[in-house]
């Protein structure tokens, strides 16, 4: 193949380990395939040097507690340019959002850090779909990877695309790491809302967290918070983005993977546990939940 140049795009918030991590390992492909096959360098987002329209550019994940607005101009025009000259972007972590605000993701399907996935969808909704179970998502001129370390799966995804599977392989093998059927679901952790200021609705979710194995009704949390129902869902929804079945079953279904994973209780067990007699149904429910089944989980985790 001809040599690839990727370009790294720093800027202020980059994530420096992420930078070298990139460098190291297209230069551990190179040393494994025998030639150069990557041409890897740094790139400032202040920069007027000139990007190959071959080229591809790598956007790696911010490491700061205040994540930036993504909304610096300079990047933005930046990536719209390179990618206009035909360059192929690929982004990962809460850096898929430079994508999104440079219009790239419209009509395309994309993920990002499971954290984050809600708030991508919510705010870009010409996104076609936001695949929040997914590690990474190649469109072919874009391509979206999830959490801070799944660099490593971009990289590795680079070189099985444009030099050979058995390369990347060669590399994941070298370095310790998985390479292809990893899956963002088997990280995914429901982690409530509760900083919404809405204090009666934070009631509702405590007494949902104290009876959630329990088989309890929209009538049972409105009568505990002295709302009507309809009152109760209309400040629910709003405040947590689920109704309050939906947040009880996020609640099951995540007890249910703590209990697998820390106590290797088996599955009717777990469904038992958090209210759920019928394992099938328990198992559906996983499943349109988290992406996976429960033997899937239990067979990655256990």
């Amino acid at each position: 193949m001809k040599t690839l140049n990727i370009y790294i795009l720093t800027f202020p918030e980059v994530m420096p380990s992420a930078v070298q991590g990139v460098k190291d390992l297209f230069q551990i492909a190179n040393q494994q395939f025998g030639s150069k096959q990557f041409d890897v360098r740094e790139l400032a987002y202040q920069s007027s040097e000139p990007v190959d329209g071959n080229a591809l550019i790598f956007i790696p994940p911010c490491l700061s507690a205040d994540l930036p607005d993504f909304q610096t101009e300079a990047v933005i025009t930046l990536i719209r340019e390179w990618h206009r000259a035909g360059a192929v972007i690929v982004s990962s972590c809460a850096s898929v959002f430079w994508l999104a605000n440079a219009g790239l993701l419209d009509g395309k399907y994309a993920t990002t850090h499971w954290r984050l996935c809600d708030q991508l969808e919510r705010d870009y909704p010409s996104i076609s779909k936001v695949c929040a179970h997914e590690m990474l998502v190649d469109e072919g001129d874009i391509v979206t990877a999830a959490g801070l370390y799944a660099f490593q799966d971009l990289a590795l995804h680079v070189m099985a695309r444009y030099a050979n599977f058995e390369l990347a392989k060669q590399v994941a093998d070298f370095c310790l790491l998985d390479f292809k059927g990893r899956m963002q679901a088997y990280y995914q952790r429901f982690i409530p809302d509760l900083t919404h200021g809405d204090v009666v609705v934070l009631k509702a979710q405590q007494f949902c967290d104290a009876n959630f194995s329990e088989d309890i009704a929209v009538a049972d949390i409105a009568q505990h918070c002295h709302l009507s129902e309809r009152s109760l869902l209309r400040r629910f929804k709003s405040a947590t983005g689920y109704t309050p079945k939906q947040y009880i079953i996020q609640l099951r279904v995540e007890r249910a993977k703590q209990l697998i994973e820390l106590e290797n209780i088996t599955i009717e067990a777990a469904g038992a546990a958090v209210g759920y007699i019928d394992v099938s149904n328990f198992t559906k429910l996983f499943k349109k939940t988290t992406g996976i089944t429960p033997a899937e989980f239990k067979q990655r985790v256990g």
